[in-house]
């Protein structure tokens, strides 16, 4: 019987896994919020796509009645499904026989280890972290720029489906105007109010506002010190994870460096799921040795999605400052 594991993949295989789960989320504000907010779920229904319920229209057969009124009792047909393909993401580590020969003992083999493995694990996580915005080519993530708008997405044309839209604008404004509190159309807290307007439904609104640095702390600087700090649990833990953030109506408002120049997203954690798959979750697929060569070559492999299932619920605005 084949044994599992060689020794370089016991002692590494382990420690490297959960330390990619943790370096990932914590590399992206907007990843570790989504993870804060329990978003991040595995997906253990099995086939080829995500299969996301929504519900897009008011149930009906309701209402007042007296005496002996008739009772509506049409069966709502008022709930459709979101269809989205996985994210498939991968990055190899390979040492050769030559690299292992010259780190011999068994702290060079584990030092050797840990190097190739950082730097896989550094590479997955900047492909994870731009693709939450700016999408994987059709082969990873969905990023946010695509799925809050008002085309496309999840299998249902935004165009024909006008519920299955995001709020947006791309009225540009300059530096000067975002920070004039008397210019009422610009103001930054006059735009916030606005995008707050544009994503309500149901009396909810977006919970996380992500933005650039630079537009981040233009925001900074028009508050008051004592209205800098987060006051709230959950903005305070966003800020012991270690990231900025300021808060505008309780909602945490915060940067990263990956959000794509002059836009800022108002996004409802509470309509969104990034999904993973139990099977291949930042798994190590352990050492294996190529027929023809002399050396050892795995990959570390990971299936996810992000998913909205309510669209409504976003805003986003692309005529921000990016200078």
């Amino acid at each position: 019987m084949a044994l599992n594991y060689d020794y370089m993949t016991a002692t590494t295989r382990e420690y490297f896994e959960k330390r990619v789960v943790d370096n990932i989320y914590n590399s992206s504000v907007f990843l570790k919020t989504m993870l804060l907010d329990g978003r991040v779920r595995k997906y253990v229904k099995g086939g080829r796509k995500i299969v996301d319920p929504l519900k897009y229209a008011k149930k009906g057969a309701s209402g007042t009645y007296s005496a002996w009124d008739t009772f509506d009792v049409t069966p709502p047909d008022n709930i459709t499904a979101a269809e989205h393909t996985w994210g498939n993401y991968y990055s190899t580590v390979a040492i050769s026989g030559d690299d292992e020969d010259q780190n011999m003992g068994d702290n060079m083999v584990v030092s050797l280890l840990t190097d190739r493995m950082e730097e896989a694990e550094t590479q997955m996580r900047d492909d994870i972290a731009n693709d939450l915005f700016s999408g994987g080519g059709g082969k990873g993530l969905l990023g946010i720029d695509t799925a809050i708008a008002a085309g496309s997405y999840g299998g249902i044309d935004g165009a024909t489906y006008t519920w299955w839209q995001s709020g947006s604008s791309s009225t540009a404004r300059t530096r000067a105007q975002l920070i004039d509190p008397t210019d009422t159309t610009n103001f930054i807290n006059y735009l916030f109010q606005a995008a707050d307007r544009g994503c309500l439904h149901k009396g909810n609104v977006a919970n996380l506002v992500v933005t650039t640095p630079l537009i981040w702390d233009i925001y900074e600087g028009t508050l008051q010190a004592s209205a800098r700090y987060p006051k709230t649990t959950r903005g305070q833990k966003i800020a012991d994870a270690g990231f900025d953030v300021v808060e505008w109506r309780s909602r945490p408002v915060v940067k990263d460096e990956l959000c794509p120049a002059g836009y800022v997203y108002f996004i409802s954690t509470n309509a969104m799921t990034i999904y993973t798959h139990p099977n291949k979750y930042f798994k190590f697929t352990g050492f294996k040795v190529p027929t023809n060569q002399d050396g050892r070559v795995g990959q570390v492999l990971t299936k996810l999605q992000l998913a909205i299932n309510n669209r409504r619920m976003h805003y986003k605005y692309s005529g921000w400052p990016t200078s």
